[in-house]
């Protein structure tokens, strides 16, 4: 789970280690709300979003629990 801009991680999609806006805007396009020509690097959709739905670093207002998973929190 992602803290602030300067967290990193390896990023399963990219295959490589990334800043947590490079997993934000990739957020971003998976939910139509930026063009994918502004990424840094073209993503498949389908493979984001099985991907991203799996891993979700991008998660940031949520409680991580001891087995890797995470709950969002109410608001």
């Amino acid at each position: 789970m992602a803290k602030n801009h300067d967290d990193t991680h390896m990023c399963p999609l990219y295959g490589r280690e990334v800043f947590y806006g490079e997993c934000y805007e990739v957020q971003e396009v998976r939910e139509d709300e930026m063009d994918m020509k502004w990424l840094m690097e073209p993503i498949d959709i389908d493979r984001a979003n099985e991907i991203c739905e799996k891993c979700k670093w991008y998660i940031v207002n949520a409680h991580a629990h001891g087995d890797g998973s995470s709950v969002l929190s109410p608001l």
